[in-house]
C-alpha cells in the first residue's frame, strides 16, 4: 500500500503519536504497549519521509522481479531435467503397457 502524505501532514502524525502514547489513564501495560508502537510509526514515518524520492522502492521491485525469474528459471530446469530422465522414460514405457 502506499500512501502519499505531505511534511505537514507526517509531522502532525507524529506529533498525533506522541500525543497517543503519552495519555494519562493507561495502565503499565497499554503505556509500554503504546511505546514500542508509536516509536516503531514514528521512526518507519520519519523513514518513509526522508526516502521518498530516492528511488528504493523501484530498486526493490527490481531485486525481487531478478529473483522470481532466477526461481521460475530453476523450476523450469528441474521441469525440463525430470521430462527426461530414465524414470520419465519408465513412467513412459509402463503407462503405454497398462493402456
Amino acid at each position: 500500500m502506499k500512501i502519499e502524505l505531505t511534511e505537514e501532514e507526517v509531522t502532525a502524525l507524529i506529533e498525533a503519536l506522541g500525543t497517543w502514547t503519552e495519555e494519562s489513564n493507561l495502565t503499565n501495560e497499554e503505556w509500554l504497549r503504546r511505546q514500542d508502537i508509536g516509536a516503531d510509526l514514528d521512526m518507519d514515518l520519519r523513514e518513509a519521509w526522508a526516502r521518498k524520492d530516492d528511488g528504493w522502492d523501484s530498486a526493490v521491485d527490481a531485486e525481487i522481479n531478478a529473483e522470481t525469474q532466477m526461481f521460475n528459471a530453476g523450476v523450469k530446469a528441474r521441469e525440463q531435467q525430470k521430462a527426461t530422465s530414465r524414470a520419465a522414460t519408465r513412467r513412459e514405457q509402463r503407462q503405454a503397457r497398462d493402456k
